[in-house]
């Protein structure tokens, strides 16, 4: 909770300071060795966030604070390391993860009356952490190795 509080006061530093992102900052590099990509939402009506990275090296952040409704955030990560990492705050959160390396990270951290999340790693070495604060709660996790 103290992290959902810290990101909160974070999100609304950043709406002070950059005036032009109301509700949603996003950020990205790309190139053939490096993916990194974030996305910051926050208010009543978040948009369905969905990241796709190939790079060797891909990291994804999506930080999600809505209302009563539903957020949405699906990462798709194809490269030697993946790092994903979802928090979301809503009515409803949903959180789909998949990834394919030799070494996958994930983390998810979901607040909301339901709260799912799938997640899927394939590769040598997989670690997973999910986190779901809610009254009802869905899970999945597979992992492989290859």
């Amino acid at each position: 909770m103290k992290r959902v509080l810290a990101v909160t006061a974070l999100l609304a530093a950043a709406c002070t300071a950059t005036p032009a992102s109301a509700g949603s900052v996003q950020r990205s590099v790309t190139n053939r060795n490096v993916s990194i990509e974030t996305v910051v939402q926050f208010g009543d009506n978040v948009q369905p966030v969905t990241i796709e990275e190939s790079s060797r090296i891909n990291i994804a952040r999506v930080i999600q604070i809505g209302g009563t409704g539903t957020v949405d955030a699906t990462i798709i990560q194809n490269g030697t390391r993946n790092y994903a990492n979802v928090i979301q705050v809503g009515g409803t959160t949903n959180a789909i993860i998949g990834q394919s390396g030799v070494s996958n990270t994930a983390d998810i951290t979901q607040i909301g009356n339901s709260t799912n999340a799938l997640l899927l790693q394939i590769g040598d070495m997989n670690s997973g952490a999910v986190r779901q604060f809610g009254r009802f709660n869905w899970l999945a996790i597979f992992q492989f190795g290859r």
